[in-house]
Formats: C-alpha cells, sequence, structure tokens
C-alpha cells in the first residue's frame, strides 16, 4: 500500500509545507484583525441606552466627578474612581455587592443614579465610562468618552478596546471621516495620541490597546 505523499519529491514536499504555513499565518493574522465595521452597529444597536446612559451620567457629574470600570470578563467585578478637587478615592466590588451603596452614600452620590449607570453598562458591555478634558485655540471642554471591548470578527479578545467619545456639539471630520480641530483646518485632533473616526457629528471612535 503507498500512503498520500510517500512518493512526493523533497521539493515539492517544501512548497506544501510552505502554502500550509502560509494559510495558517492569513488565518492568525485575520482572526487579530480588529472589525471597523462593529462600531457602528453597536452603536446603532444600543443608541437609546447609551443616550439614556450619557444623561444619567452627565447629571451626576455636573457636581461630582465619577468614573466607573468593569474590570473582568464576566462584567461582576466594579471599580468605582470618586474624585473631588484634590483627592482620588478608588474602591473595587462585586456587582451587586451592599458596600457599593454604602461607599457612594457616605461621599455624596445619588446611589439610584449610579447603579442605573451600572446596570445599563453591563446590559450593553460597556467596560468604562469618565469624561476627559479637551482644548482647542486654549479653549476648554469636556467630553463623555465609554470604552467597549474590541470585536474581532467571530470572537471578543481583551487586548484592543473601542474608545467611544461624545461631544455635546457636532464637530469636524475631513472627507475621510477623521476628527478634526476645526472645519477650515486640515490638522487632526487627537486625543492621547489616537485618531478618531466619525459615527455621526457627535460620535466618534477609535481601536486602542489602552485599558482607559
Amino acid at each position: 500500500m503507498e500512503f498520500p505523499g510517500r512518493n512526493i519529491k523533497p521539493n515539492k514536499m517544501k512548497f506544501y509545507k510552505f502554502l500550509l504555513a502560509g494559510g495558517l499565518l492569513s488565518a492568525i493574522l485575520f482572526s487579530c484583525s480588529v472589525s471597523k465595521t462593529y462600531p457602528f452597529q453597536y452603536y446603532a444597536l444600543h443608541q437609546k441606552t447609551l443616550d439614556s446612559l450619557q444623561d444619567v451620567y452627565k447629571k451626576i457629574t455636573a457636581t461630582k466627578s465619577i468614573a466607573i470600570a468593569f474590570t473582568d470578563w464576566n462584567f461582576n467585578s466594579i471599580t468605582l474612581e470618586l474624585k473631588s478637587d484634590s483627592i482620588r478615592y478608588i474602591y473595587d466590588f462585586k456587582y451587586g455587592e451592599p458596600r457599593i451603596k454604602d461607599t457612594l452614600e457616605k461621599y455624596g452620590y445619588p446611589y439610584q443614579s449610579v447603579q442605573f449607570i451600572v446596570e445599563s453598562m453591563q446590559r450593553v458591555r460597556c467596560t468604562w465610562i469618565n469624561t476627559l478634558d479637551y482644548y482647542v485655540d486654549n479653549q476648554s471642554g469636556t467630553l463623555l468618552f465609554m470604552g467597549v471591548n474590541a470585536k474581532r470578527f467571530a470572537f471578543n479578545l481583551k487586548s484592543k478596546y473601542y474608545l467611544f467619545n461624545f461631544y455635546a456639539q457636532p464637530q469636524y471630520y475631513d472627507a475621510d471621516g477623521k476628527l478634526l480641530d476645526k472645519k477650515k483646518l486640515t490638522r487632526l485632533r487627537k486625543i492621547n495620541n489616537e485618531t478618531f473616526y466619525r459615527i455621526n457629528d457627535k460620535v466618534c471612535y477609535t481601536v486602542s490597546s489602552k485599558f482607559r
């Protein structure tokens, strides 16, 4: 009995091995590519929840700053960053434990509002929410941003994140949808050295390896 491959010449065997290695490499590179369409799908699917989440978050942070993050893949571990002008308090909790309410009330945060945000984040798989100050021509502004685990085609991985920026006013973008500083300037507005892409006039996103 002859086995497949026994009579294949050495040069042909090398060629087949090369094709196999190339196929495996292509599969790996494809699986590691981050989906560029998913941010649009994610925003369209969860827009109503994201809008409500923003409204509640803005009301809280109008008087007291807070950042909220889920730090595990199952969305059960929560970090709260409670900020004043001079001090930052960071607390870690498990989802739903009573200490969350006690801690928030101790520092004067509205528990029900924060709980609404936490539940909304868990429902739409939002990894964190925070605010960020930015400057254009020496004029300060504040934007709200959220992080979501990046989708790599058929599955999600933790090493990349979609960062969504939510502006109060419409922004300017170039022909490729990149965020600009001004309408008449071609200079890109980079935040933390990241280039952002348009979803709509007030919302843009980037792909980042930074957790937050």
